[in-house]
């Protein structure tokens, strides 16, 4: 388009001198003009028309090119810029609902979210996060990339959020198909190995128990005085103990279950999860006993009663949020006693071995394990990587752009984000991701419908004579 005015502006310069007919005028139109602007697509041809005449009202002197074509530049801005208003206006709902829309490159700014924040309704959580409202498939891919920030439940048309993570998750979050599970391998070889040099068949502890037990916590989680807790320092208060605990409650809560989960799928635990009454004689001795199943459902019973028509709240989230769980057990249990003299109730997991199985297990764990360790390196170097290089490019394009637009006249700033660079290539919003995602379908190990069979392997490095040589 520039070079077809650079052209028209020489057309006009040659009438203006020789000061032409306006038979001359129109055949140089027809056969000068029109020829330049016959590959630029239709819906230019308008705007070509308005610039001429702009150009044509505004100038006197067409001998001067550079000043023209800083006056064209200006022109094509603003018919960018109103072009591009237009386009929002006119087709904003079609844009906004398009089933291909790709929301995942905008980054959500989560500053403003604190864990147990209530919030009205969907077009006031859209206000606290700067995001348009949307609707239909739009405003579920909205959702959707929401989720890799931060975490919610619904009360009727109310968002109560209950997790902001520090770092988004991927599109598809890759933990939930037993990916990225350093963690969970590292658990599971702690287990055998503990469970390997026990007597016995079986082990029962509390949950909280099995997590100081296996590393995961130290013998002060859950226990310390908030007293103490807050004096460690000016920051911390009752708020941010609870919170600290109902975020770090859930985290812990499933990695130990994802790992349990996974050992009794390899058969080689049986886990049980039980319910222990704890009652107290006439002479004031302590017995305990487990629950059947009719005696949890008097338990149940008495839970849902101080939920709902003593404390008067909807679900368990506002007991914790509140700070207010040690009330609720209290009164649940103080019910408890009242009903049937129990005085007090807990929850142990119980597992079941076979001790033979579990050491003929470690080696091949161990070695997993390694393997997990060294591969979640070089995806993570993969990664910084990919970001590195964006960055990188990002730096040089602003250099070459920044340089290109000191032969501009007018809103640079404007311009900016709309013209392109020549013969200078930027990288794709989408780059890091789609990198990230690749590295994730060719690299990790573990991903989701990867089988590795070494034959297999053998056989195409036979046939590849590249590969062969990448692999020298």
């Amino acid at each position: 388009m520039i070079k077809a005015f650079k052209n028209i502006i020489f057309v006009l310069d040659y009438v203006q001198k020789n000061g032409c007919s306006k038979d001359t005028i129109d055949k140089i139109i027809e056969n000068d003009i029109c020829p330049m602007t016959r590959e630029i697509k239709d819906k230019y041809e308008f705007f070509i028309a308005g610039t001429i005449m702009a150009v044509c009202s505004t100038v006197d002197d067409f001998s001067d090119e550079k000043e023209l074509m800083g006056l064209v530049h200006e022109i094509i801005g603003k018919f960018i810029y109103m072009y591009e208003m237009a386009w929002k206006w006119l087709d904003s709902d079609s844009v906004s609902n398009s089933a291909n829309e790709d929301i995942s490159i905008y980054e959500i700014d989560t500053s403003t979210l604190v864990i147990g924040m209530v919030i009205k309704n969907y077009k006031e959580l859209c206000t606290i996060l700067n995001e348009e409202t949307k609707t239909g498939k739009a405003k579920q891919l909205q959702l959707k990339n929401w989720k890799r920030y931060f975490d919610w439940e619904k009360d009727g048309q109310k968002f109560i959020i209950v997790d902001v993570y520090d770092t988004p998750l991927p599109k598809e979050d890759l933990r939930k198909k037993g990916n990225n599970s350093i963690y969970k391998n590292y658990i599971e070889l702690i287990l055998l190995q503990y469970l390997s040099k026990q007597e016995g068949y079986r082990k029962t502890f509390t949950k909280r128990n099995w997590l100081e037990l296996l590393g995961m916590i130290n013998s002060k989680y859950g226990k310390e005085p908030k007293m103490k807790l807050k004096q460690l320092d000016y920051c911390i208060n009752d708020q941010e103990i609870t919170l600290f605990y109902i975020r770090s409650n859930k985290k812990l809560e499933r990695v130990l279950h994802d790992a349990l989960s996974n050992l009794q799928r390899e058969k080689l635990i049986i886990v049980e999860y039980e319910t222990v009454i704890v009652s107290v004689d006439e002479k004031g001795k302590e017995h305990r006993f487990i629950a059947n199943d009719y005696q949890k459902k008097k338990i149940l019973q008495t839970e849902r009663y101080i939920l709902k028509n003593v404390m008067q709240y909807k679900n368990m989230f506002y007991v914790y949020i509140k700070n207010k769980s040690n009330e609720y057990y209290n009164k649940v249990n103080e019910k408890l006693n009242e009903l049937y003299g129990w005085k007090y109730y807990y929850k142990q997991i119980k597992i079941i071995y076979d001790q033979p199985n579990i050491v003929d297990a470690i080696p091949s764990k161990e070695i997993m394990l390694q393997k997990e360790i060294l591969n979640s390196k070089i995806v993570e170097f993969l990664n910084d990587n990919a970001k590195n290089v964006y960055e990188k490019k990002e730096k040089e394009y602003e250099y070459a752009l920044d340089e290109y637009l000191n032969d501009w006249i007018g809103d640079k700033e404007y311009l900016r984000n709309r013209i392109k660079v020549p013969n200078t290539w930027k990288y794709p919003k989408a780059y890091i991701e789609a990198q990230r995602i690749l590295t994730d379908e060719l690299i990790r190990i573990g991903h989701n419908n990867i089988v590795f069979m070494p034959d297999k392997l053998l056989t195409v490095a036979e046939e590849s004579n590249e590969f062969l040589a990448w692999m020298a």
